[in-house]
């Protein structure tokens, strides 16, 4: 596989790893990005997440990702992929997800790419707007 230089290289090895979209459960995929651009072939699942993000979930997930690629991305870097059954859009639930990985690898200097959503229909990178927590 090529190496992972831009969201949309990542984009593309999410969806050539899903294969077929299609997702039976809510997921959060993880994989770890060697300093060499290279992605890991171990790629992590965690099942049964909760609809929207628990800020101390996150936290403790990057703690342990950044254990494993050391702070400010020294050992590589961490990608995310919260699948997701049914074809309803991108919603703030799942943004919950993105903001939630994002606000947590700041905090604690892991080095992350930008969160990608994959649902039945698509498999998209979490823009900034969609961060964006709206008042």
């Amino acid at each position: 596989m090529p190496p992972i230089r831009s969201s949309d290289d990542l984009g593309q090895r999410w969806r050539a790893l899903m294969g077929p979209l299609g997702f039976g459960q809510p997921r959060l995929w993880i994989g770890f990005v060697e300093p060499s651009a290279m992605m890991s072939a171990q790629l992590t699942q965690i099942d049964d997440i909760p609809r929207s993000a628990d800020p101390q979930l996150c936290a403790a997930l990057l703690e342990m990702c950044g254990h494993i690629v050391g702070s400010h991305g020294v050992g590589g870097s961490v990608a995310f992929l919260l699948a997701r059954p049914g074809r309803n859009p991108m919603d703030d639930a799942d943004r919950s997800w993105a903001r939630g990985l994002t606000s947590a690898a700041q905090h604690l200097s892991v080095s992350i790419w930008p969160v990608h959503f994959g649902n039945d229909v698509e498999l998209r990178v979490f823009a900034p707007d969609d961060l964006v927590i709206e008042v």
